[in-house]
């Protein structure tokens, strides 16, 4: 990936927002893995995904779940094909 433009559409309702909205659509990621459905072997994590929640640690866990699970994935793929 060499360059990404993303535009910004606006806002949500809080006053102060702390993450992104918007990102990949959760129904095209394999959550076993957080594994592209539609390009196998691209792994996702953390802002990328279509995914917010109210401030508290929600989001921070969804990141560090995600990132966890999407790095084992890589493994079991490296794995695979080694």
């Amino acid at each position: 990936l060499s360059e990404c433009r993303l535009p910004v559409s606006g806002k949500s309702t809080f006053k102060e927002e702390f993450v992104t909205a918007g990102g990949v659509a959760l129904h095209e990621v394999d959550f076993r893995r957080f594994e592209s459905k539609l390009l196998p072997g691209l792994f996702l994590a953390g802002e990328v995904l279509d995914i917010d929640a109210i401030t508290g640690g929600f989001n921070f866990q969804a990141a560090w779940t995600g990132g966890w699970l999407a790095g084992e994935g890589v493994v079991d793929v490296l794995s695979i094909n080694s």
